[in-house]
């Protein structure tokens, strides 16, 4: 019998990701509200600094459009459009989330730019600089959409870059349509960049993988590091490397933890009062491995 596919892949998402979903999570996070993924801004400003690399070696090309997926409340996607003056366009499947990520573009301001441009002397040598300031408004370099990364209403081949910190959107069984969308907005030969702490990560034994998907807490379908990277191959991209993000999980699911069990006066033998977590860090600690950070071309030739 052949698999059944919603007619519209992802919808279930719209039941997980509603309104309040945010406020919940940042309960007990241990980085700051506007950065709800883990490593907060330390590992943006990491994203940031690899991104600038991959695109040198691997030929991207200068960037000048971004696409941050499920971007959240905004606050990485104003950062990157300020710091580096790329357009940026956001992909959020709340609605008060993208409305608030549109207020934050709008309070940030401008941004002002300066460039030396040097001035000929009479010998026509350079014997001074004239400093030419320019002023852009961050709300002019970023958008954001409300919508589900499975359906993006974005044009084609526009994007030099796709970005995602923790995009929970591909948790879903049906990824491989969210990833073909990346696909379909890149431009040919265009980067696509992320990592997504939670995820079972490379290694874990099929019994194990089977128990966590039908536990009652934490099961879900098809949820591994080895099927995020079969259904990121079977999309048409192009893998270039992924790896786990085990260390980085342990940090943050860890102070997670901490938080709730200074909150609640628990002992560190106490279950945690958030059963998703207490069984996804007994099952990281059977697995041993946690998490994928992965980076991918859309191929030159499409």
């Amino acid at each position: 019998m052949s698999e059944t596919i919603p007619a519209e892949p992802g919808a279930s998402d719209y039941e997980i990701y509603k309104e309040g979903f945010h406020d919940r999570l940042s309960r007990y996070w241990p980085e700051p509200r506007e950065q709800l993924h883990a490593g907060g801004w330390q590992r943006t400003h990491q994203m940031l600094r690899d991104i600038h690399h991959l695109s040198a070696i691997h030929g991207c090309g200068r960037i000048r459009q971004a696409l941050d997926l499920c971007c959240g409340e905004g606050a990485t996607a104003v950062y990157v459009a300020a710091k580096e003056g790329w357009e940026v366009t956001g992909v959020e499947i709340v609605p008060t989330a993208a409305k608030v990520a549109r207020a934050r573009a709008k309070a940030y301001g401008d941004v002002v730019r300066v460039r030396i441009v040097p001035q000929p002397g009479h010998d026509g040598a350079a014997s001074a600089v004239q400093l030419q300031l320019s002023y852009t408004a961050v709300e002019d370099l970023v958008r954001f959409a409300a919508a589900s990364c499975h359906y993006m209403p974005l044009p084609s081949n526009s994007y030099d870059l796709v970005y995602g910190q923790d995009p929970d959107g591909l948790a879903n069984e049906y990824r491989i349509h969210a990833f073909k969308e990346i696909l379909r907005v890149l431009r040919p030969g265009g980067l696509f960049y992320f990592w997504h702490h939670w995820i079972p990560g490379p290694g874990w034994p099929a019994e194990l993988l089977h128990e966590y998907g039908t536990d009652p807490v934490t099961g879900s379908p098809r949820l591994s590091f080895e099927q995020y990277v079969e259904d990121l191959e079977a999309s048409g991209l192009q893998l270039v490397s992924a790896t786990d993000c085990t260390d980085l999980a342990a940090r943050h699911m860890g102070s997670m933890a901490a938080r709730m069990r200074a909150e609640a006066g628990l002992g560190q033998a106490d279950p945690l009062p958030d059963r998703w977590l207490d069984r996804s860090l007994q099952f990281a600690q059977r697995g041993g491995t946690m998490g994928i950070a992965a980076v991918a071309i859309k191929p030159k030739q499409q």
